[in-house]
């Protein structure tokens, strides 16, 4: 539209129109492009997941983890740049009563409920009275019923929250815990071979054995020899997320009635399990992946959560107002280099997700470029 525009200008110009009609003209199209390009009014939810100085034992480090530094630039840049952080609650009952909520807000999420959350993420986030929402799966909330301290050793750094920890995270003011589903697996949906299963590679398929596991998989880190399915040798086959795949095995795809079926205990589980953790039931499900359908969504809105993730709007007027949009944070965004590219690079993502266009560029030269050094995404848990 902006190319029109201007085009438009210079073809008048040349065929002797006065030079105050091609201005305006030019003046048009450009304000025009402008008004396409410029669209404030969305809200932003930034996701989050690791926040470690060393988050090494996690196979998708590289692609979900954030230093705690990184995560403090972000914040400055929020600060500096005007933004406020509100609740997902807040922000989920502006939607629900058609309400707008104040310009230049965002939303901050964290998934998975990593032990890292409780011990870096929380102090900081305490630091700048920002709000944020913390997901867990119940399959992977860690035994114990004591909250535990900082270590200085990263091996305590590890794993998942507690129900102490979840619990206290939940009675801050500025937190809520809210539901991931249970076993944050993948199924497979096809037999289209994908990839194979070696001693080095295993873990970071692990989802894959995840929906075959039956209760706590809070350890699975711990493992030395990989689960049967990842022996060396198997086959990676073509796989979705749980919430949306329909399970492929023995040479047969599961049934609508079966998924249908699979799906709802899923969400029974989660949401009665994290209620009887929180001593409240869970309002908000974060899907594993953010992947979903309609199936998964009816059946989530059945069992009583009052939003769910996997939107791929931007939170504005006019949207299922119970279906969240989220976009994904990383670290070393632009694949290195000085501090500020990572407060750059936080301005982009909060900006571009609001409707600020033009900030989208910026983010694609960053991913470009954090492509060169740590390659494709690839399989990631988010």
């Amino acid at each position: 539209m902006v190319g029109s525009g201007f085009a438009l200008g210079g073809a008048m110009t040349f065929a002797g129109a006065p030079p105050f009609a091609a201005l305006l003209s030019i003046g048009a199209g450009a304000a025009a492009g402008f008004r396409m390009l410029y669209h404030p009014g969305g809200v932003p939810i930034l996701v989050y997941h690791s926040v470690s100085p060393n988050a090494s034992w996690l196979p998708w480090a590289a692609n979900t983890s954030i230093r705690p530094e990184t995560l403090r630039r972000h914040l400055q840049a929020f600060r500096i740049g005007g933004w406020t952080i509100i609740s997902t609650s807040e922000l989920v009952q502006a939607r629900r009563r058609g309400r707008p909520v104040r310009p230049r807000s965002l939303v901050l999420h964290f998934d998975d409920a990593y032990l890292d959350n409780y011990l870096f993420a929380a102090p900081i986030l305490r630091e700048f009275d920002a709000p944020a929402t913390f997901f867990a799966s119940t399959d992977f909330v860690t035994p114990g019923q004591a909250p535990r301290p900082l270590s200085n050793d990263p091996v305590d750094w590890r794993g998942y929250m507690n129900a102490a920890e979840l619990r206290e995270m939940d009675a801050d003011p500025l937190f809520d815990v809210e539901a991931h589903g249970t076993n944050h697996a993948c199924v497979p949906v096809s037999g289209r071979r994908i990839d194979i299963a070696t001693g080095q590679n295993w873990r970071k398929y692990a989802p894959l054995s995840w929906a075959r596991i039956e209760g706590d998989k809070s350890m699975w880190y711990r493992a030395v020899d990989p689960p049967a399915v990842l022996s060396e040798g198997a086959a990676i086959l073509e796989n979705d997320s749980a919430f949306s795949g329909r399970w492929w095995r023995n040479g047969v795809v599961e049934g609508e009635a079966a998924f249908h079926a699979r799906v709802e205990q899923m969400l029974v589980t989660a949401h009665d399990g994290l209620a009887a953790i929180l001593g409240r039931p869970p309002k908000v499900m974060a899907w594993p992946f953010d992947r979903c359908c309609a199936i998964s969504i009816q059946a989530a809105r059945r069992v009583g959560f009052e939003a769910v993730t996997g939107g791929r709007g931007e939170n504005r007027p006019g949207e299922a107002p119970d279906i969240l949009s989220r976009v994904h944070m990383q670290d070393y965004a632009f694949g290195g280099g000085p501090p500020q590219l990572e407060t750059l690079a936080a301005r982009a993502r909060a900006n571009g997700a609001a409707g600020r266009l033009p900030w989208h560029m910026l983010t694609a030269i960053a991913a470009r470029m954090r492509r060169r050094r740590f390659g494709k995404p690839g399989y990631a848990v988010s």
